[in-house]
């Protein structure tokens, strides 16, 4: 009841400097006031001279509103109110001498009243109100010098809710709750904080829907009872003292008796039987302190029964048996009766029968104590699916499996949970799919497979003995794999698990690939073949590609060569450790060797050479180092003439670059630094004559420039700056007579231009 008082502590130390809305003599800070106990009274001091406050004070805080308060030596005296940081009211009421004293009001964010208090000298007392959003009382608590004497609740509508009486702010006398309609919905009686006397409970409608007594000890005694809406009995119970005991009653809305039984010490005790709403007899049930014990059995409405199961305090022992409606035997299942499992309940134990409607038998075996042991078959529509035999919950003897044809699907024979001795499966027509002999499950000898029209699809040969809990022994002896149509597809030997010797692939009957293995390993001669023609050849040694490799044109035919012999190389290639090392060479159609490669480990170093294949003659050759050119690399016509000599420095260009003609003529002089034109650049016709010079500077023109006719005669002079024409410009015909002067600024033609005929005659004078 002092939870608003807390409200207005905390209020000193949650104000903000922030104008007030009340005049106030003094502003000072929550953080400069230090707060005494004196009696149980609080007096305030100001940290900074010491002294009690007086008068009228503003405290405030930084980010949280402030208090207007009247101080009188330190004690809060008279008027005491709260704000927001903006001015909104959260509390106005009055002290007497540091005590709140008369009414006390309390608001919420929005500035709407919540609640109203009464004080006498800092003790609540009188009504207080507490309001809704909607500005109505929704809860009044009246105080009798500081003692909860009664509390009521309202609807929004203003109707009351419920009403509580308390005496020594102990729950005592009669308690009420209402339904909005006014009807009281709960009554109940206390003394003393208990739960005493007559206890009620109705609908909207004024029906009574539980009622009961409490003793003075705040227990349930005597009879109690429910009722539905409409007031017909739901159950009737008894107690004494708290204490379930007695006969229980239950019915069903139409007053149909649902159960009866009996509790003991809050208990089922005995006998306890349920009914069908039609009034047959549905569960007759038998209870020891709680748990079911003994025969319990379960009737359909027409009062056949479909389920009989034997207890043995609550747990699950000896024979059950589950029915169809119609009487017939569904589930037959049996428990020990004497050993309890780790888990705490009986194991299965002895005969286990599962049935279908029509009485045929699905499923039928044996436990012992928790696990399979015995025979076990399984039924599908009456005919047999599988037969097991089991040992002590493990797998033991023949087991077969059969299609829903009648027709066998396999058979295998186990010892101790393990697959030991012959084991076949069949396709559902009859024929053999796959058969082999197991030894602790594992595959062992020859194994062998079948496609379904009973051509061979997998040949294996296993060890003799197989590792401890490996699927499988280690392949060892002869191997082949067959296509659908009868064609291989894969035929080799293994030793040890290792493939070994000559291995051969094919396709279409025709050899793919022929390998050699040792120890496991690729080792020796290697081929690939297409429709019988050479693709590859080559060596291993433990795995890796080493020595001379060959490819092949494995086609027949070529639209621009013709008929391609079979052998046909492609390239010859060197390898070391899985990687091309040495000599790569490839060779045309008509095995002319056409390019030459280097290499070291896979990467592209040494020398480069191509040739011309009518001839043999060199083409062009050079020098790689890690795939980059580097060096001189030179160039030949097909005549041998050279046809060109540039000087690389990592792939690019760098030092003197030279062209010629067919007839040996040098055609173009050039210096080149790191991949861009630097230094003169001279082209000549194919006379020997000059047909331009050009000055470069970091792949760009810059310089004097100057262009010549096929007659050695000046056609064009001038001069660049970063690539683009600049300065006086002169043009001539072939005659050496002048065509045009005149001048370019950045590539753009500027200023007087003059142009002139062949015979020098001025024919023209522009402006730009």
């Amino acid at each position: 009841m002092y939870f608003y008082q807390a409200i207005i502590t905390t209020a000193l130390t949650c104000a903000s400097l922030t104008s007030v809305s009340a005049q106030a003599s003094q502003k000072i800070s929550s953080l400069m006031i230090e707060t005494r106990q004196q009696d149980g009274v609080s007096f305030y001091y100001s940290i900074a001279n010491g002294m009690t406050l007086n008068g009228d004070i503003t405290i405030v805080r930084d980010n949280q509103g402030y208090t207007v308060g009247q101080f009188s030596q330190g004690v809060p005296n008279g008027r005491w109110q709260v704000f927001l940081p903006n001015n909104q009211k959260l509390l106005d009421g009055q002290y007497v001498q540091g005590y709140q004293d008369g009414q006390w009001q309390l608001f919420d964010n929005s500035g709407n009243l919540s609640e109203k208090q009464h004080y006498r000298k800092g003790v609540p007392d009188g009504d207080w109100e507490q309001y809704n959003y909607q500005g109505t009382v929704d809860q009044t608590t009246f105080y009798q010098n500081g003692q909860k004497v009664k509390v009521e609740r309202f609807f929004s509508s203003g109707k009351r809710q419920a009403l509580e009486t308390y005496r020594d702010n102990l729950r005592h006398g009669v308690w009420e709750t209402y339904h909005a309609n006014g009807m009281v919905s709960l009554r109940q009686e206390y003394a003393n904080n208990h739960l005493s006397g007559r206890y009620l409970e109705q609908n909207s409608a004024g029906q009574i829907i539980v009622e009961g007594e409490y003793n003075t000890q705040g227990e349930r005694q005597g009879t109690w009872r429910n009722f539905y809406d409409d007031g017909t009995l739901n159950s009737e119970m008894h107690f004494e003292a708290g204490v379930h005991n007695g006969k229980v009653l239950t019915y069903y809305p139409s007053g149909q008796l649902a159960q009866q039984a009996t509790y003991k010490y809050n208990y089922l005790d005995g006998e306890s039987l349920r009914y069908h709403e039609n009034g047959n007899l549905y569960k007759k049930e038998y209870y020891q302190e709680g748990e079911f014990d003994g025969l319990q059995v379960i009737y359909n409405a027409d009062q056949v029964i479909i389920a009989e199961s034997n207890f043995k305090r609550g747990k699950l022992a000896g024979e059950q048996k589950f029915y169809f409606d119609d009487g017939k035997l569904k589930q037959l299942t049996n428990y020990h009766t004497t050993i309890l499992a780790d888990n705490g309940q009986y194991s299965l134990h002895g005969n286990q029968e599962q049935y279908d409607s029509e009485g045929r038998l699905i499923e039928k075996g044996n436990f012992k104590q928790g696990v399979k042991d015995g025979l076990f078959t399984r039924y599908r529509q009456g005919e047999m699916e599988s037969e097991e035999n089991w040992l002590a919950g493990e797998r033991h003897g023949k087991q077969t499996r059969y299609y829903a044809t009648d027709k066998l699907r396999s058979i295998d024979y186990y010892e101790h949970g393990k697959q030991t001795g012959r084991s076949e499966s069949y396709f559902a027509d009859g024929a053999l799919k796959e058969c082999g002999t197991r030894l602790n499950s594992a595959w062992i000898g020859k194994y062998e497979s079948f496609y379904k029209t009973g051509s061979p699809r997998e040949v294996i040969h296993y060890a003799s003995t197989a590792d401890e809990n490996s699927y499988q022994a280690k392949y060892h002896g002869s191997y082949a794999r067959w296509l659908g149509n009868g064609d291989p597809s894969e035929t080799g030997e293994y030793i040890e698990g290792k493939k070994s010797g000559e291995w051969l692939s094919y396709n279409q009957g025709v050899v793919t690939r022929k390998r050699t293995y040792l120890d496991g390993k690729l080792n020796g001669e290697y081929a690939e073949y297409y429709n019988g023609r050479r693709r590859v050849t080559g060596l291993y040694q433990d795995n890796m590609k080493t020595g001379v490799w060959t490819g092949y044109r494995y086609q027949e035919s070529d639209p621009t060569f013709g008929t391609i012999a079979e052998g046909n190389i492609l390239h010859i290639s060197e390898y070391t450790n899985n990687k091309l090392h040495g000599k790569r060479e490839y060779f045309d159609f008509k095995q002319i060797r056409y390019r030459s490669e280097s290499y070291v480990e896979g990467v592209q170093t040494g020398p480069y050479a191509e040739y011309y294949v009518t001839n043999g003659q060199l083409k062009r050759q050079g020098e790689m180092i890690k795939n980059v050119q580097t060096g001189l690399w030179q160039g030949w016509f097909e005549d041998g003439m050279q046809s060109f000599s540039n000087e690389l420095l990592a792939g690019q260009q760098h030092g003197e670059h030279r062209e010629y003609y067919t007839n040996g003529q040098l055609k173009q002089q050039a210096q080149f630094e790191k991949g861009k034109l630097n230094g003169l650049l001279t082209q000549y016709y194919q006379t020997g004559k000059q047909e331009f010079q050009e000055q470069w500077l970091k792949g760009q023109k810059e310089g004097e420039a100057s262009y010549f006719h096929t007659n050695g005669k000046l056609t064009e002079k001038g001069s660049y700056l970063r690539g683009r024409k600049e300065g006086l410009w002169l043009n001539y015909w072939s005659n050496g007579e002048k065509r045009s002067e005149g001048s370019y600024i950045s590539n753009r033609q500027s200023g007087d231009w003059v142009y002139y005929d062949q015979f020098g005659k001025l024919i023209k004078t522009e402006h730009h």
